[in-house]
């Protein structure tokens, strides 16, 4: 059986994973240059940070029963241990309080996008290649549109986990026979700043890993040097660590992707507000601006499409919520129907 699955998020290199067998042959389409799609991790000159998904919350038993299994793979840790809340609604002068969460917290190793890697080891993947859109000939089976010119190859069965905003596209414009939900999603973005800060150890930072800002500009700060087997910040004088904030989606809304300049700032300004250190101490940024990043706090989710008589499938982390644990349910659903053919 070949199957084409449309990009190489978190659902995508799930469901290659759990599709890995003799039997199956999983070719994967991705937009752009590598795997991971929102998890993605830059490399700069001065290190590395994750912008995007930057932890794992697990929630239910059979996926914390996932991430443990990773975790005594050496592909995962338990992290972060020291993680603050503020429920203040400026950065001056905080009172950060020990967050209490029933889910468990975990990070992937060496960068949040290296377990897609090992997922899709036995898999074929295509980057650079834009899905514009699929049809479906009897007797041959599935066709992809890449880059504008249809791929020779035929599929027997195609998966697409884009976020819904692109995998709608995709339906439209091929024209497929698909019952669409009445309500669609709206997305929301975030701008994600990698923060360098010079001499921590003269700056007096509290021991925190992670911390969550409520009702502020920005939603969430992380520790992200400090995460397990993370490579030195580098080109330093001496000791450094980099930080990641998160904006707040509304506010990012706000700015647009065009707002690079005001979200640097908000950032920068943030994290020295917070930690009361001077701006000096920011030696190096990169910020990242999300167009989607998760769907809205009050939208529905859309549960998982398909057209299952001619092999088609719709889903992602947008199928059950809007998070890793979502996109691991998106994936076993899917790989259990196409594998039952239920």
């Amino acid at each position: 059986m070949k199957i084409a699955v449309i990009g190489a998020g978190f659902t995508g290199c799930l469901l290659a994973n759990f599709l890995d067998s003799p039997d199956i042959e999983v070719s994967i389409f991705e937009k752009s240059r590598g795997c991971g799609g929102r998890a993605s991790t830059k490399q700069t000159d001065w290190g590395q940070c994750d912008l995007g998904a930057s932890i794992v919350h697990a929630q239910k038993a059979d996926f914390i029963d996932f991430m443990q299994g990773l975790c005594d793979q050496k592909l995962a840790s338990k992290w972060p241990k020291n993680i603050f809340v503020s429920q203040h609604n400026t950065l001056t002068n905080q009172t950060l309080e020990n967050f209490i969460s029933e889910k468990v917290h975990y990070v992937f190793n060496s960068k949040m996008n290296a377990v897609c890697r090992h997922w899709i080891k036995n898999t074929k993947l295509y980057t650079n290649n834009l899905i514009s859109q699929i049809r479906y000939v009897d007797d041959k089976g599935w066709q992809l549109k890449s880059n504008e010119v249809w791929h020779a190859e035929w599929f027997d069965k195609v998966v697409l986990t884009a976020p819904w905003p692109q995998t709608q596209v995709i339906i439209e414009q091929s024209e497929l026979q698909m019952i669409l939900p009445e309500s669609s999603q709206s997305w929301t973005s975030c701008w994600s700043i990698g923060i360098k800060l010079e001499h921590p150890e003269k700056l007096d930072i509290p021991d925190i890993d992670l911390v969550y800002l409520k009702a502020q500009s920005i939603q969430m700060l992380i520790r992200d040097s400090a995460k397990p087997l993370r490579p030195l910040p580098l080109e330093s004088t001496g000791h450094s660590e980099i930080w990641v904030a998160q904006l707040d989606n509304k506010l990012s809304d706000e700015l647009g992707k065009q707002g690079k300049e005001k979200a640097v700032s908000v950032a920068t300004e943030g994290i020295c507000e917070l930690f009361n250190i001077p701006e000096k101490s920011v030696s190096n940024i990169y910020a990242h601006y999300w167009g989607f990043a998760k769907p809205g706090d009050d939208q529905k989710s859309l549960g998982i499409l398909s057209q299952q008589k001619r092999g088609l499938y719709v889903g992602g982390d947008w199928s059950f919520g809007a998070s890793i644990e979502s996109a691991f349910e998106a994936a076993l659903t899917i790989s259990h129907s196409i594998i039952t053919d239920e």
